[in-house]
């Protein structure tokens, strides 16, 4: 199985999100709890980066199940344990769904400082 594809991730985002708070994103993340550039991100129609952050707000606050926010596809299983859980639980079941041991998440993660360049 590939891993969760942005463009589509950002497409059930924009579905989910459209016509709520006016159309005002800085509305909207503060609604969601997160920073509106992780929610611009995130929805982003070009070149979208769903942040962890906002996809385990909509999760919480929207009670959508992870699987299908991620893959398109519903699953019981997961949406039960984020609808019983904690944000904690949501963020780990998307961790979870957007990266195996053998392929690497397309949800943006924190990365490590970039190295500097030295210009002489």
């Amino acid at each position: 199985m590939s891993g969760p594809d942005r463009q589509e991730i950002a497409t059930r985002l924009r579905g989910l999100l459209a016509g709520q708070d006016g159309g005002d994103l800085a509305a909207t993340a503060r609604r969601l709890g997160v920073e509106e550039v992780s929610l611009r991100m995130s929805i982003d129609e070009l070149s979208p980066f769903p942040t962890i952050d906002v996809l385990t707000a909509v999760v919480g606050l929207y009670g959508v199940d992870p699987t299908f926010l991620l893959t398109g596809r519903y699953d019981a299983a997961t949406h039960r344990r984020a609808l019983q859980g904690n944000s904690a639980d949501a963020a780990d079941a998307i961790r979870h769904i957007a990266g195996g041991p053998a392929e690497r998440p397309t949800v943006a993660q924190p990365t490590a400082e970039p190295p500097r360049l030295h210009i002489v």
